[in-house]
């Protein structure tokens, strides 16, 4: 097995030696010794970050009972459970908290706790969980990024006391958790806004605005970063000359409130550049710097307080249009600067969101000055009269409802293209074609250039030669994505989901799918799915149906006969993108030219037993795909296919011990075994005698538990194996049965 392992770091060093290069050439040794002075300075940093992010974070799984201190405003109640971030008192690490609590009383008082409290903790200490699934979002990062390195789940009752002694960095939390308090008493989306551009606190009731805006690729309007900045400095000013302040004074000011500022509004990475460059700005006078001095020292003090601040969407996005802001010509009029801008930031955000909409090449023009000179406005007069004179934020409510349906209509508007993640070494390509565009903006055959790279980008994202068989880590269910060579067919097989057990579950715009078979998919370019098979009723199969058909085209769905009229499909399937339902046996023809339907043979309930079991070539190996079936379903199977073959079989229910019967293992004779299962799933998948059976047969296995997301690529009649995970990565989540 082949694990594939490739990052931006080689580039990242040819980039640093062209920069070097660029430097001595110019000769100056001033220059030169500051740019290497900063390269050791950078170096050292990451490294001393690295070394900390390697000693705070444990290494497995083990039961604690510590002190932790917890601010108000890290603290979040949500349908019954509660998130927060603690530092423990003793070794000063900030770790995740998670608990569920069923007494609405108690739920009330961490919702109102308002100032610094000591949490008596004991529960499981863990490290926070990496990205299982290739290109999906990493939670560790994040996390690390934060300065939080481990998570806790709590399992008993907490007691919490008030801590003693405050700083004024607490205080700063305290103001943060009062402003959002009194934001929430005011009506939705007036409270949305307040929470997501004053103080950076997202919003629940604002999550479908933020999926519209970042689909029309204006995202970084509604997070707070230098434009906020620059309009509450305007604003603030504007306000000291009503006053009769004189404008030093009020500079003054200004230069002791910001830090405070970028405290209570969340230290995001683009509100540290902004509050620097702000910084600098207002001490001219002082430091003789000019705006490119500015972003330059923003810039290094930034990544010495955050080293991973260029390793965000965010972070990249706010320092490289600052730059372009300094550099860009003066002449240049306000819609080619709108077009530049986005132009430039679009390998960015295709390396992180795969999709962009044709509007966000154009959208900023008229949403700048709106945001700028009536909407943020507006806001921030709601935010400070509300408590005097609702009735403003009421009206202000009703333009923003207004606004909101608008940015739905045109985000839904012809025109979304699912490009795909371009790899790094073309998005950095396309990044300095753009830049050299920029510098010579009358020249077309320039621009010719750039359009025909992101067209042969696009191409090789699109078209790839090779094909592969992706079993996603998508939990205690199955999802398995088959893509042939230049995406000529796309198939999956069942979609995952999430059983409740008889609980009702909060009803959520974004699931497990959303951010595993989903984001993969589009991350490939793949807009679209042929066929999704389904193989039985149950919901860890079947449950993100839904998703999937909101988020992809799908031409047809094809179901064990007999389930296709099941309220438990029907209710899935819906009205809208509705595809075309085809219940099938095994005596169906095929569908899918390389997939052939082994059971079931006649029509069922869809329980396990009436699994549907598909097999098919790929790049020289047979795979047989069994669902849920029974030991009795494959023994009957191999009855009636007795020259049945596997090189990989996809095990039976997860592992489970009522399937993967021994004689049916001993006449497929697979190579390879691969089990999707959740870690640390009730129902201790996979069965110790599974495993064993496999292992005295020689058959290699495959756990999504232990390899995160694994994929068979191949070209033509060969393939490789290639996982998301090394394998020892996850050792403290396997069961005993995979360690050994």
């Amino acid at each position: 097995m082949t694990v594939a392992i490739l990052g931006p770091q080689p580039f990242c060093w040819l980039f640093t030696a062209y920069l070097l290069l660029r430097v001595c050439y110019l000769r100056r040794p001033t220059v030169i010794l500051a740019c290497c002075l900063s390269i050791v300075v950078a170096v050292g940093v990451c490294g001393s970050f690295k070394r900390q992010i390697n000693r705070k974070t444990v290494v497995d799984r083990h039961p604690v009972t510590q002190v932790v201190k917890v601010l108000p405003d890290d603290i979040k109640v949500q349908d019954g459970f509660v998130t927060a971030i603690g530092t423990d008192r003793q070794t000063k690490t900030r770790e995740a908290l998670a608990f569920s609590v069923q007494d609405p009383q108690l739920l009330e008082q961490f919702h109102h706790l308002n100032r610094p409290t000591n949490w008596q903790l004991t529960g499981m200490i863990q490290p926070v969980m990496p990205a299982t699934n290739e290109n999906e979002f990493d939670l560790r990062r994040y996390y690390q990024q934060r300065r939080v390195y481990n998570q806790v789940r709590l399992d008993r009752p907490l007691v919490v006391s008030g801590v003693a002694r405050w700083g004024l960095r607490d205080r700063c939390h305290c103001w943060r958790w009062q402003l959002s308090n009194y934001f929430s008493k005011m009506p939705e989306p007036l409270a949305g806004y307040c929470q997501q551009l004053i103080i950076g606190q997202g919003s629940p009731a604002n999550e479908q605005l933020m999926t519209d805006v970042k689909r029309l690729g204006v995202i970084h309007l509604f997070c707070i970063s230098g434009m906020h900045v620059v309009l509450l400095i305007t604003i603030l000013r504007w306000l000291g000359v009503y006053l009769w302040l004189d404008r030093e004074v009020v500079d003054g000011i200004l230069i002791l409130a910001l830090p405070f500022y970028l405290i209570i509004a969340g230290g995001a990475p683009s509100l540290i550049r902004a509050v620097i460059m702000a910084e600098a700005g207002l001490l001219q006078d002082i430091l003789k710097l000019d705006r490119l001095d500015s972003w330059a020292m923003s810039l290094l003090i930034g990544m010495a307080w955050e080293p991973a601040v260029l390793l965000s969407l965010g972070g990249q996005l706010s320092y490289l249009l600052s730059f372009l802001l300094q550099v860009m010509d003066r002449q240049i009029t306000a819609l080619r600067q709108c077009l530049f801008l986005s132009a430039a930031s679009l390998p960015a955000i295709l390396s992180y969101v795969f999709e962009f909409h044709w509007l966000s090449l154009v959208i900023s023009y008229p949403m700048i000055p709106l945001f700028s000179f009536i909407l943020f406005p507006l806001v921030l007069v709601s935010a400070g009269t509300y408590w005097l004179v609702p009735m403003v934020g009421e009206l202000v409510n009703q333009f923003l409802l207004l606004f909101q349906r608008l940015v739905g209509l045109v985000a839904q508007l012809p025109g979304e293209v699912v490009f795909g993640k371009p790899p790094f070494w073309m998005a950095t390509v396309l990044f300095l074609l753009t830049l050299w565009c920029i510098s010579n903006y009358r020249n077309a055959r320039r621009w010719s250039v750039l359009v025909l790279a992101y067209f042969a980008c696009f191409l090789v994202i699109r078209l790839p030669l090779n094909g592969e068989v992706a079993f996603v880590d998508i939990g205690q269910g199955d999802c398995i994505i088959i893509r042939e060579p230049l995406n000529r067919r796309v198939m999956m097989i069942d979609t995952g989901g999430k059983l409740n057990f008889g609980r009702r579950q909060p009803v959520r715009t974004r699931d497990t799918a959303t951010r595993t078979s989903i984001n993969y998919l589009k991350s490939q370019g793949i807009d679209h799915i042929d066929t999704i098979y389904l193989s039985h009723r149950d919901a860890d199969h079947i449950g993100y149906l839904p998703t999937v058909l909101q988020n992809m085209r799908v031409k047809r769905v094809a179901v064990p006969a007999g389930m296709e009229k099941q309220p438990v499909l029907t209710r899935k399937v819906g009205t809208v993108n509705q595809p075309q339902i085809i219940p099938v046996t095994d005596q169906h023809p095929n569908i899918d030219p390389n997939l052939k339907i082994l059971h079931p043979f006649a029509p069922g309930e869809a329980k396990n037993e009436d699994s549907m079991v598909l097999t098919g070539r790929f790049g020289g190996k047979q795979f047989v795909f069994t669902g849920d079936l029974d030991r009795a379903g494959e023994r009957a199977v191999l009855e009636h296919y007795p020259g049945l073959h596997a090189d990989v079989l996809k095990l039976g229910h997860h592992g489970s011990r009522t399937a993967s019967d021994e004689r049916f293992l001993d006449r497929l004779h697979p190579q390879w075994g691969i089990i999707s299962a959740g870690r640390f799933n009730r129902y201790h998948h996979p069965n110790d005698e599974v495993v064993t059976s496999l292992r005295q047969r020689q058959i290699r296995i495959l756990s999504t538990q232990q390899y995160g997301m694994i994929r068979y690529v191949y070209t033509r009649q060969h393939g490789l194996w290639q996982t998301t995970l090394k394998g020892e990565e996850l050792k403290w989540t396997l069961p005993n049965c995979l360690n050994n």
